[in-house]
């Protein structure tokens, strides 16, 4: 089995209007991983933006953070398209690894929001980074 240890970025409207417009309150437009093996070595990364189809504004806030300014998205390929891959490029045997849950949960909103297969049918197992080094 391998440890899939994920980060993603995401960016939402920018003003009420378009926030209260969609059904998706984040996009994803960034999705970085690394994989570890059994024992815990890396064995591949993967990193990607990602052109938003949603918000084609960058809300302040988020731009600040992440250091991206929309102009940099736009030759980028499709949630979709990136999701795919990144979903192959997993494997058939892995766990997530996340700082938290927010990545999980905003990953499968997104998924489901582009009509995609869902990760899974039963409950998502991963590893909260966050709570074991909190432990």
């Amino acid at each position: 089995m391998n440890y899939i240890v994920l980060d993603l970025e995401w960016n939402q409207a920018a003003d009420t209007k378009t926030k209260e417009e969609n059904q998706l309150i984040f996009e994803i437009i960034e999705i970085g991983a690394v994989k570890l093996n059994k024992d815990k070595k890396q064995i591949a990364s993967f990193h990607e933006l990602i052109k938003p189809q949603v918000f084609h504004k960058m809300h302040q806030i988020t731009g600040e953070l992440i250091h991206l300014k929309i102009e940099q998205l736009e030759n980028c390929r499709t949630f979709t398209e990136v999701a795919k891959d990144f979903l192959a490029w997993c494997g058939e045997d892995y766990i997530f690894c996340t700082w938290g849950n927010l990545d999980l949960l905003e990953l499968q909103r997104n998924m489901d929001y582009y009509n995609m297969k869902p990760l899974t049918d039963r409950p998502l197992k991963y590893y909260d980074v966050q709570k074991l080094f909190s432990i």
